[in-house]
Protein backbone atom coordinates (compact mmCIF):
# COMPACT_ATOMS: atom_id res chain seq x y z
CA UNK A 1 0.00 0.00 0.00
CA UNK A 2 1.23 3.38 -1.46
CA UNK A 3 2.80 5.52 1.73
CA UNK A 4 3.10 8.81 -0.15
CA UNK A 5 1.40 9.71 -2.87
CA UNK A 6 2.85 12.39 -5.95
CA UNK A 7 0.26 14.21 -7.64
CA UNK A 8 1.19 15.82 -10.41
CA UNK A 9 0.31 17.92 -13.62
CA UNK A 10 1.11 21.34 -15.41
CA UNK A 11 -0.01 24.51 -13.27
CA UNK A 12 -3.71 24.78 -13.25
CA UNK A 13 -4.41 20.98 -13.88
CA UNK A 14 -6.10 20.62 -10.18
CA UNK A 15 -3.22 19.23 -8.68
CA UNK A 16 -4.34 20.69 -4.98
CA UNK A 17 -7.74 20.81 -5.33
CA UNK A 18 -7.57 16.99 -5.77
CA UNK A 19 -4.49 16.35 -3.08
CA UNK A 20 -6.66 18.23 -0.32
CA UNK A 21 -9.68 15.58 -1.47
CA UNK A 22 -7.24 12.59 -1.66
CA UNK A 23 -5.56 14.18 1.97
CA UNK A 24 -9.32 13.74 3.71
CA UNK A 25 -9.07 9.80 3.58
CA UNK A 26 -8.14 8.99 7.29
CA UNK A 27 -4.14 8.64 8.23
CA UNK A 28 -3.16 10.86 4.67
CA UNK A 29 -1.34 14.33 5.27
CA UNK A 30 -1.19 16.90 2.21
CA UNK A 31 1.68 18.81 2.38
CA UNK A 32 1.41 21.67 -0.44
CA UNK A 33 4.50 23.03 -2.32
CA UNK A 34 4.52 25.99 -0.23
CA UNK A 35 4.31 24.64 2.94
CA UNK A 36 6.26 25.40 5.61
CA UNK A 37 6.68 22.27 7.11
CA UNK A 38 6.80 20.50 3.97
CA UNK A 39 9.20 17.40 4.55
CA UNK A 40 11.16 17.64 1.64
CA UNK A 41 10.35 20.68 -0.83
CA UNK A 42 12.02 24.08 -0.26
CA UNK A 43 9.84 27.03 -0.63
CA UNK A 44 11.69 30.13 -0.10
CA UNK A 45 14.59 28.32 1.46
CA UNK A 46 17.82 29.66 0.88
CA UNK A 47 20.97 26.89 0.99
CA UNK A 48 24.33 28.43 3.28
CA UNK A 49 27.66 26.98 3.28
CA UNK A 50 28.80 25.24 6.36
CA UNK A 51 31.29 28.03 6.99
CA UNK A 52 28.99 31.15 6.63
CA UNK A 53 27.50 33.09 9.31
CA UNK A 54 23.62 33.75 9.12
CA UNK A 55 20.42 34.87 10.79
CA UNK A 56 17.19 32.49 10.28
CA UNK A 57 15.70 29.26 11.45
CA UNK A 58 17.95 26.01 10.28
CA UNK A 59 15.03 23.44 8.48
CA UNK A 60 17.83 20.92 7.67
CA UNK A 61 21.46 20.38 7.09
CA UNK A 62 24.29 17.88 6.13
CA UNK A 63 28.44 18.02 6.14
CA UNK A 64 28.26 20.42 3.39
CA UNK A 65 25.66 23.41 4.92
CA UNK A 66 22.34 24.15 6.24
CA UNK A 67 18.86 25.37 4.86
CA UNK A 68 17.84 28.09 6.40
CA UNK A 69 14.13 30.24 6.24
CA UNK A 70 14.22 34.17 7.05
CA UNK A 71 11.35 35.74 8.44
CA UNK A 72 10.65 38.98 6.88
CA UNK A 73 13.12 41.60 8.87
CA UNK A 74 15.99 38.87 8.80
CA UNK A 75 18.93 39.92 6.80
CA UNK A 76 19.44 37.09 3.82
CA UNK A 77 22.75 35.62 2.92
CA UNK A 78 22.88 32.02 0.48
CA UNK A 79 21.18 31.35 -2.38
CA UNK A 80 17.84 30.52 -2.51
CA UNK A 81 17.54 26.37 -3.07
CA UNK A 82 15.54 26.69 -6.66
CA UNK A 83 18.11 29.10 -7.90
CA UNK A 84 20.98 27.06 -7.57
CA UNK A 85 23.04 25.51 -10.22
CA UNK A 86 21.34 22.40 -11.26
CA UNK A 87 23.64 20.26 -9.92
CA UNK A 88 24.68 21.41 -6.80
CA UNK A 89 20.34 21.67 -6.47
CA UNK A 90 20.43 18.00 -7.56
CA UNK A 91 22.68 16.86 -4.84
CA UNK A 92 20.92 19.27 -1.82
CA UNK A 93 17.48 17.45 -2.72
CA UNK A 94 18.41 14.10 -3.32
CA UNK A 95 19.33 14.16 0.41
CA UNK A 96 16.37 15.80 1.21
CA UNK A 97 14.14 12.85 -0.09
CA UNK A 98 17.03 10.15 1.32
CA UNK A 99 16.69 11.62 5.08
CA UNK A 100 12.42 11.63 4.64
CA UNK A 101 12.46 8.06 3.48
CA UNK A 102 14.90 7.11 6.37
CA UNK A 103 12.45 8.59 8.73
CA UNK A 104 9.13 8.04 7.84
CA UNK A 105 9.01 4.18 6.07
CA UNK A 106 8.49 2.71 9.53
CA UNK A 107 5.84 4.74 10.57
CA UNK A 108 2.31 4.41 10.35
CA UNK A 109 0.59 7.36 8.49
CA UNK A 110 0.50 8.53 4.29
CA UNK A 111 1.76 11.32 2.75
CA UNK A 112 0.06 13.38 -0.23
CA UNK A 113 2.66 16.02 -1.83
CA UNK A 114 1.89 18.11 -4.99
CA UNK A 115 4.77 19.00 -7.36
CA UNK A 116 7.39 17.38 -5.53
CA UNK A 117 8.40 14.73 -8.14
CA UNK A 118 7.71 16.22 -11.20
CA UNK A 119 7.02 19.53 -11.43
CA UNK A 120 9.79 21.01 -9.37
CA UNK A 121 12.64 19.39 -11.19
CA UNK A 122 11.36 20.38 -14.89
CA UNK A 123 10.99 23.91 -13.72
CA UNK A 124 14.58 24.24 -12.47
CA UNK A 125 16.31 21.90 -15.33
CA UNK A 126 14.18 22.66 -17.91
CA UNK A 127 12.44 26.05 -17.59
CA UNK A 128 15.06 28.07 -15.79
CA UNK A 129 18.38 26.49 -16.24
CA UNK A 130 17.84 24.38 -20.03
CA UNK A 131 19.93 21.54 -19.02
CA UNK A 132 20.28 18.42 -20.96
CA UNK A 133 16.80 16.34 -20.12
CA UNK A 134 18.81 13.21 -19.69
CA UNK A 135 20.19 15.17 -16.62
CA UNK A 136 16.58 15.92 -15.21
CA UNK A 137 15.50 12.45 -15.98
CA UNK A 138 18.75 10.68 -14.09
CA UNK A 139 17.58 12.95 -10.99
CA UNK A 140 14.09 11.81 -11.12
CA UNK A 141 15.35 8.31 -11.48
CA UNK A 142 17.55 8.47 -8.92
CA UNK A 143 14.66 9.86 -6.13
CA UNK A 144 12.19 7.21 -7.66
CA UNK A 145 15.02 4.23 -6.44
CA UNK A 146 14.94 6.26 -3.34
CA UNK A 147 11.16 6.34 -2.55
CA UNK A 148 10.35 2.81 -3.30
CA UNK A 149 10.53 1.31 0.60
CA UNK A 150 7.58 4.28 0.45
CA UNK A 151 5.73 2.22 -2.67
CA UNK A 152 4.60 5.23 -4.68
CA UNK A 153 2.07 6.02 -6.32
CA UNK A 154 2.05 9.10 -8.95
CA UNK A 155 -1.07 10.43 -9.85
CA UNK A 156 -0.87 12.65 -13.11
CA UNK A 157 -3.44 15.07 -13.91
CA UNK A 158 -2.96 15.12 -17.73
CA UNK A 159 -4.18 18.49 -19.61
CA UNK A 160 -5.10 17.50 -23.19
CA UNK A 161 -6.66 20.71 -24.65
CA UNK A 162 -3.23 22.98 -22.84
CA UNK A 163 -4.32 26.48 -24.64
CA UNK A 164 -7.99 26.08 -23.33
CA UNK A 165 -7.08 25.26 -19.85
CA UNK A 166 -4.02 27.61 -19.37
CA UNK A 167 -6.27 30.53 -21.01
CA UNK A 168 -9.05 29.71 -18.92
CA UNK A 169 -6.93 29.67 -15.41
CA UNK A 170 -5.05 32.41 -16.60
CA UNK A 171 -7.98 34.58 -16.53
CA UNK A 172 -9.25 33.54 -13.26
CA UNK A 173 -5.73 34.51 -11.21
CA UNK A 174 -4.62 37.83 -10.14
CA UNK A 175 -2.94 40.06 -12.35
CA UNK A 176 -0.09 39.53 -10.14
CA UNK A 177 0.29 36.16 -10.90
CA UNK A 178 -0.66 36.32 -14.76
CA UNK A 179 2.39 38.40 -14.89
CA UNK A 180 4.86 36.98 -12.64
CA UNK A 181 3.95 33.52 -13.72
CA UNK A 182 4.35 34.60 -18.38
CA UNK A 183 7.26 36.24 -17.03
CA UNK A 184 9.45 33.66 -15.41
CA UNK A 185 8.37 31.10 -18.16
CA UNK A 186 9.33 32.77 -20.91
CA UNK A 187 12.59 34.83 -19.55
CA UNK A 188 14.58 32.08 -18.40
CA UNK A 189 16.87 29.65 -20.19
CA UNK A 190 14.47 27.34 -22.28
CA UNK A 191 12.22 30.30 -23.10
CA UNK A 192 15.23 32.52 -24.64
CA UNK A 193 16.69 29.19 -26.29
CA UNK A 194 13.70 28.29 -28.19
CA UNK A 195 12.48 32.10 -29.07
CA UNK A 196 9.35 31.77 -26.47
CA UNK A 197 7.80 34.77 -25.54
CA UNK A 198 3.98 36.16 -24.23
CA UNK A 199 1.43 33.88 -23.45
CA UNK A 200 1.71 32.11 -26.80
CA UNK A 201 4.97 30.97 -25.65
CA UNK A 202 4.12 30.27 -22.49
CA UNK A 203 1.86 27.82 -23.88
CA UNK A 204 4.21 26.27 -25.68
CA UNK A 205 6.38 25.81 -22.92
CA UNK A 206 3.92 23.63 -21.07
CA UNK A 207 3.24 21.39 -23.80
CA UNK A 208 6.53 21.14 -24.21
CA UNK A 209 7.05 19.99 -20.39
CA UNK A 210 4.29 17.92 -20.10
CA UNK A 211 5.51 15.66 -23.04
CA UNK A 212 8.50 15.03 -21.02
CA UNK A 213 6.83 14.41 -18.09
CA UNK A 214 5.07 12.03 -19.62
CA UNK A 215 7.67 10.14 -21.93
CA UNK A 216 9.66 10.11 -18.31
CA UNK A 217 6.35 8.43 -16.31
CA UNK A 218 6.17 5.22 -18.86
CA UNK A 219 10.02 4.40 -18.32
CA UNK A 220 10.00 5.18 -14.22
CA UNK A 221 9.57 1.86 -12.33
CA UNK A 222 6.72 3.69 -10.02
CA UNK A 223 3.08 2.78 -9.96
CA UNK A 224 1.07 5.69 -12.20
CA UNK A 225 -2.53 6.94 -12.49
CA UNK A 226 -2.94 8.91 -15.65
CA UNK A 227 -6.10 11.03 -15.77
CA UNK A 228 -7.36 13.74 -18.21
CA UNK A 229 -8.94 16.75 -15.65
CA UNK A 230 -9.66 19.57 -18.78
CA UNK A 231 -13.09 18.92 -17.45
CA UNK A 232 -12.43 18.36 -13.54
CA UNK A 233 -13.31 15.21 -13.37
CA UNK A 234 -10.43 13.50 -12.60
CA UNK A 235 -11.19 12.64 -8.93
CA UNK A 236 -14.35 10.55 -9.48
CA UNK A 237 -12.82 8.43 -12.08
CA UNK A 238 -9.95 8.24 -9.89
CA UNK A 239 -12.34 7.24 -6.70
CA UNK A 240 -14.14 4.72 -9.17
CA UNK A 241 -10.78 3.56 -10.22
CA UNK A 242 -9.61 2.86 -6.68
CA UNK A 243 -13.49 1.15 -5.38
CA UNK A 244 -12.66 -1.21 -8.83
CA UNK A 245 -9.31 -2.04 -7.39
CA UNK A 246 -10.62 -2.62 -3.33
CA UNK A 247 -13.25 -4.77 -4.24
CA UNK A 248 -11.05 -6.86 -6.46
CA UNK A 249 -8.67 -6.65 -3.42
CA UNK A 250 -11.71 -8.54 -1.70
CA UNK A 251 -12.44 -11.22 -4.17
CA UNK A 252 -8.81 -12.60 -3.96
Amino acid sequence: MSKLWLIEGLPGSGKTTFAKTLAATPGYTFYSEIDASHPVDVHDVYWVEADGMTEGEVIDQDGTGRFIRYRPNERRSGVDVYELPFDIHVELMVGRWRRFVERVKGEDGTYVFECAFLQNPYTIGMVAQDVPNEQIEAYIETVADLLAPLDPTVVYLETVDVPTVFRDVYAERPTEWQRGFVEYYTTRAYAQANGLGGIEGTIQLLKDRQRRELSLLERLPVRTIRLVNDERGAFEAFDALRSREEADHADT
